[in-house]
């Protein structure tokens, strides 16, 4: 059955992703038409998506598309549409076409290297990808979901080994499919529960869900592992640093913009969709958000002590997740306190701010990959001075960082800062100490990350762009070409436009407030005054009428001004002290030795106070050892420290080896003797007659 509208729509452009997948496959000689089919497919999307945004009454009839199968209905394909997925495949649609064109210049060196076959692989499978993410929003039922997300992870799971000859990238693609079926097998036996009690497969007939209460928390436990995993929250979150840097880096936008917010996605609808807003036990609020805390706090010192650029990313993409989890663990926390507009209102924040960060961390990941394909290093340490020559790519990842760093007037000061009213609600209402101990706990490890991230993109920043260059690949570094340019000055022009004027993105998630919460959002959501622009005021009825505001503009004219009026004084009286005597510029002069790169702070030695500060939590290990010359006169010194990984070290490593102590003696039942095997079969026959009898 074909839905009409935007369903409709979105279901035309995944057949044009896979059919422009085959032909990159196919005709190599091609593959603009594949580059072109996927800007244009992932430009119907985010269309769609807005359409159905903006149209939510299309909404009130159930429009869905199903193509059913001759074998059992179960494995009928379903397609259904909402004004949540809709958002979702508005960021899906957006950041895909903008990261096709970015991919357009990034490849060329791939073509170069590895041949016309194997770009038309990767670009085939990247927009295979873009489709499977898609399909996952979209699916209907069951058996869809569960396909698309196989097929995503899979997807995923072949783009992270494109340069498979690699030792790292091997291993990383091992944990990485190892993990995300492990998430796997949780989701499924999760909605194979669900579909025993709704007596369907359908989850239009899950939103009637009659569980008991014991059934139900199992069944989040099992999705907030399944989707946890996804999402790269500690500690199922060892497959994402290692798999997410070693991705082309396009791929990586891809992965850590998008992919982990499908995530995100399963998990709101299975909470607020499924089972829904009228029930929610405390309990499961707390456990939500604590998982998100060691996520949003280790994530964001780890990826401060890295010094590959993508992989501190990574850990930051963690901390993010970490903060969205927070969120939404709040509201559920709030509707479990019988505050609906407060809960309401925290998960807007949520929305808002992972929209912002599809946005700021694929430009992120974008400008990273930049840096690598012009330099080919990643390594903090080995750059520097870049921005002399990629002035563009410096002004965009400036960008991105003042975006994470959630500095205003930029898109991730408007996310974290309603994530922040949200916690101070929690904070300021009726409810146990308990309830009061997790808020500030968490106000507490808000406002901590909040000055570790500015922390550690200052230090990105400022070792990839600023000072001078500490390696030859520095050296003859170049702009990128001018489609890699466009794909990340329009990212940069969202986040500006995005936290300079929010009014649009707020208005657009009043479909999905009201399906996810039953709440109206009008007096929830922030009331924004059109003849002020961005005046945001935050109406917290019925305790309180206002808790805080800011006005994006202002800070814009004020920022302006402010720069403006510093440029004027320093023209004015900067030469005053010399008395505006002629300046003669030459090499800088250190202590009667001419500076040289390796004189220059580096990226470890910028984070070594916080290294030394946790270093009972990291469990650091240093090395000095005499490479040349003797001990006590040495010529070249060999300086490590290590950072174990504390989940490898302190959960898996120990789980594995339990595993394979299990495995040897378990191996002994294989002893080659056909008269212990038939015993075996005996046995099970036995027993299962013990069972049905």
């Amino acid at each position: 059955m074909f839905a009409s509208g935007a369903l409709g729509v979105d279901v035309l452009c995944m057949a044009v992703f896979l059919l422009a997948s085959l032909v990159a496959l196919c005709w190599q000689k091609a593959v603009w038409v594949g580059h072109s089919a996927g800007m244009l497919a992932s430009a119907g999307l985010a269309v769609a998506g807005l359409f159905g945004l903006l149209q939510p009454q299309l909404h009130k009839t159930q429009a869905q598309f199903m193509v059913r199968s001759s074998i059992h209905s179960f494995t009928s394909i379903v397609y259904r549409t909402n004004p949540l997925s809709d958002f979702f495949l508005l960021f899906i649609g957006s950041v895909g076409l903008l990261v096709s064109l970015y991919g357009v210049g990034y490849v060329r060196e791939y073509r170069q290297e590895k041949g016309a076959v194997s770009v038309s692989l990767l670009l085939a499978g990247v927009l295979a990808f873009l489709a499977s993410m898609a399909s996952v929003v979209l699916a209907g039922d069951v058996f869809t979901f569960l396909v698309s997300w196989e097929s995503m992870s899979i997807l995923s799971f072949f783009l992270v080994m494109y340069e498979h000859e690699h030792s790292e990238i091997q291993r990383a693609g091992f944990i990485y499919v190892v993990m995300t079926h492990l998430g796997t097998v949780f989701l499924t036996v999760g909605f194979f529960v669900m579909a025993h009690y709704a007596h369907s497969y359908q989850f239009s007939e899950f939103s009637r869900l009659d569980m008991p209460t014991t059934a139900k928390s199992l069944v989040l436990l099992m999705m907030l592992v399944g989707f946890g995993t996804k999402a790269g929250l500690i500690p199922f979150h060892i497959w994402l640093p290692r798999a997410h840097p070693v991705a082309p880096s396009h791929v990586s936008a891809l992965m850590s913009g998008v992919m982990i917010k499908t995530a995100l996605y399963g998990f709101l609808m299975v909470v607020f969709l499924f089972f829904g807003v009228g029930q929610i036990p405390l309990w499961w609020g707390m456990v939500v958000a604590a998982i998100g805390v060691p996520s949003a706090v280790l994530g964001i010192l780890y990826a401060l002590l890295q010094h590959e650029q993508k992989r501190m990313l990574a850990y930051s993409s963690i901390e993010n997740m970490g903060l969205l989890f927070m969120g939404v663990g709040v509201s559920m926390l709030l509707f479990s306190l019988h505050q609906p507009d407060f809960a309401a209102f925290a998960l807007l924040a949520v929305l808002v701010h992972s929209l912002n960060h599809a946005l700021f961390k694929s430009l992120s990941f974008l400008s990273a990959g930049s840096v690598l394909a012009s330099t080919h290093t990643q390594n903090l340490n080995l750059l520097g001075g870049l921005m002399r020559k990629m002035p563009w790519t410096a002004v965009f990842a400036l960008i991105a960082a003042l975006s994470i760093s959630s500095m205003p007037p930029l898109n991730g000061f408007v996310g974290e800062w309603m994530l922040f009213q949200s916690f101070v609600m929690l904070a300021i209402i009726r409810a146990s100490l308990w309830v009061h101990v997790v808020a500030i706990l968490l106000l507490f490890a808000l406002t901590g990350t909040g000055a570790l991230v500015a922390m550690a993109f200052v230090r990105s920043f400022g070792m990839t762009f600023l000072g001078m260059p500490r390696s030859e690949a520095v050296t003859n570094a170049k702009e990128v070409p001018w489609t890699m340019r466009i794909g990340m000055g329009a990212l940069a022009l969202a986040c500006v436009l995005l936290g300079v004027y929010p009014f649009w993105l707020l208005r657009l998630l009043e479909p999905s407030i009201r399906l996810l919460t039953l709440v109206d959002p009008v007096g929830v959501s922030p009331s924004i005054g059109m003849n002020n622009i961005s005046w945001l005021t935050m109406i917290a009825a019925p305790i309180h009428s206002t808790i805080g505001n800011f006005e994006p503009l202002s800070i814009v004219l004020a920022l302006l001004v402010m720069g403006l009026l510093s440029l004027w004084l320093f023209g004015r009286y900067g030469n005053r002290a010399s008395g505006k005597k002629a300046r003669t510029v030459g090499p800088v002069w250190s202590g009667g030795m001419t500076v040289d790169r390796r004189m220059a702070y580096t990226a470890s030695g910028y984070s070594k106070p916080v290294r030394i500060a946790f270093q009972q939590l990291f469990r650091t290990s240093r090395q000095l050892s005499v490479t040349e010359g003797d001990e006590h006169f040495p010529k070249r010194l060999l300086y490590v420290h290590r950072i174990p990984p504390f989940a490898e070290t302190y959960l898996y490593r120990p789980l594995v080896s339990a595993l394979l102590v299990a495995a040897n003696v378990i191996r002994k039942v294989q002893n080659g003797q056909v008269q212990s095997y038939m015993a075996y079969l005996f046995l099970t026959l036995l027993f299962v007659l013990f069972l049905v009898r």
